[in-house]
């Protein structure tokens, strides 16, 4: 398929080339062209693999998490599966589809690359805020939380992206190859500024996307999709708020009987869904029989011309200080050891990198604790750019109404000090209409914890107050 061509013609050379029985939309909008299952190779396809219930036993560690959500509506025939159309909109403002689509910033996010070139390009525009370790990996998990980061600020015509996301890498055998997946927030892509699910590769060291050379979801031949109804690029239909739920996915790697595999589940406690495998023969001589090197971490992309003035917000928007329910979090964190499927806590060592030499380095935090000992294993929070805001609930007497002197022996004062905080958080949310863009959330957040806080303490004094009349 040629690489070149533009949008509505590439897109059409793509439907064409695929074997569509049926076309349904779903909930959200998004198209699906189902296929038959065994029309996308020319041999047979491969046998999910098993899981040993070790794999699966991550918990919450004591902080509740809710699964995230997602509704293909139609089904189609049996024996087929999904595979999501492109959105046409996004592909047009290209004229360079696999230049477009390419992933660039992985060459940046290895730092440890072994044997590499002064000519190696050194890709303007990504941030990333990571732990890494060297190792022999046969694949990978962790858990997630989601958020609805918000990019293109300033506007960049779209072509901004966060992501939290998972990387497994050679070095250089002859090139360097990736698998990697997790959840993005990118219009060039989508379509739209949700959250999605999504899977990426590249086999010819992050040169231009094409057909069994690289590239994201099944936009080019190289994925092979299993799953009846989950798919690469699907709407992430829950999101997490600052300060209140938390919704999280788990992704998976594995490397069998020759193929990388790609699975999720929503629980901890649930089996891995295999949505799909990049078949081993794409990656000769690179990752085909295993990794050297495993991340995880956030990314961002800034299109500006000096991507220094972003702020795109990674994961949350918030940095690391500001631990859960406010950072973006990454947990039970496990590289894969033998073709048994044995898992070990992850290693990595932190490190953050700018878009370019004159970029702050630290707009974008990451804080990690391997190996734990706790029910997260090895986790990390991450994100930016704005610092962490804690505020602290004042700890006044329930009993002592002091206000503009007045003392009052009994009943609930309408100065009380939760009433004090429910209107505190009342003005952080009126003041959040006025703050700019990258703050808004932030603030909102902070004042929905406040008034929650409050209306819980104000209730309880209500309770204990009524509980002393007859």
């Amino acid at each position: 398929m040629d690489t070149k061509l533009n949008g509505e013609d590439w897109l059409a050379a793509r439907q064409q080339a695929l074997r569509i029985a049926k076309t349904t939309i779903t909930p959200q909008g998004q198209t699906l062209d189902w296929i038959p299952l065994e029309s996308q190779c020319n041999g047979a396809i491969a046998t999910p693999p098993s899981v040993p219930a070790s794999a699966m036993l991550a918990t919450d560690g004591g902080k509740p998490v809710l699964p995230v959500s997602f509704n293909i509506g139609e089904q189609g025939p049996p024996g087929h599966v999904p595979i999501l159309r492109p959105t046409l909109r996004t592909l047009l403002r290209s004229t360079n589809l696999a230049e477009a689509l390419s992933k660039r910033g992985g060459l940046r996010v290895n730092l440890k690359r072994r044997n590499k070139q002064p000519a190696d390009p050194n890709p303007a525009g990504y941030f990333h805020a990571t732990s890494s370790q060297s190792l022999a990996s046969l694949g990978c998990e962790a858990r997630l939380n989601v958020w609805d980061p918000r990019v293109g600020i300033p506007s960049t015509a779209g072509d901004d992206h966060s992501i939290s996301q998972t990387w497994l890498q050679n070095y250089a055998k002859p090139q360097v190859q990736s698998i990697e997946a997790g959840w993005t927030v990118d219009l060039t892509l989508n379509g739209d500024l949700e959250p999605h699910l999504f899977v990426y590769y590249t086999a010819n060291g992050y040169g231009p996307s094409g057909d069994n050379l690289g590239g994201y979801n099944r936009m080019y031949a190289g994925w092979v999709q299993v799953h009846a109804s989950l798919f690469p690029g699907f709407i992430l239909a829950d999101d997490s708020l600052t300060g209140g739920n938390q919704y999280e996915l788990g992704i998976k790697f594995a490397l069998v009987g020759g193929n990388w595999w790609f699975g999720i589940n929503t629980r901890a406690s649930e089996p891995w869904s295999w949505l799909g495998y990049y078949p081993g023969m794409l990656f000769n001589g690179g990752i085909a029989n295993g990794a050297e090197w495993l991340a995880f971490g956030g990314e961002v992309y800034s299109g500006l011309a000096n991507p220094c003035n972003t702020t795109d917000q990674m994961g949350s928007g918030i940095q690391a200080d500001g631990g859960y329910r406010i950072a973006a979090y990454q947990r039970n964190l496990r590289s894969q050891t033998d073709a048994n499927g044995t898992m070990v806590d992850f290693n990595g060592l932190p490190e953050v990198d700018a878009a370019a030499s004159d970029c702050a380095v630290d707009n974008y935090t990451i804080s990690c604790s391997m190996a734990s000992g706790t029910g997260w294993g090895s986790y990390q929070y991450y994100g930016g750019p704005t610092p962490g805001i804690f505020l602290k609930i004042p700890t006044e007497g329930i009993w002592q109404w002091v206000d503009y002197g007045t003392m009052v022996d009994d009943g609930i004062h309408p100065w009380n000090p939760d009433f004090r905080y429910l209107l505190t958080g009342i003005v952080l949310a009126d003041l959040a209409k006025y703050s700019s863009p990258s703050l808004t959330k932030v603030l909102l957040g902070v004042a929905a914890q406040q008034i929650e806080e409050a209306a819980r303490g104000i209730v309880t004094e209500i309770k204990g107050y009524s509980g002393t009349l007859e």
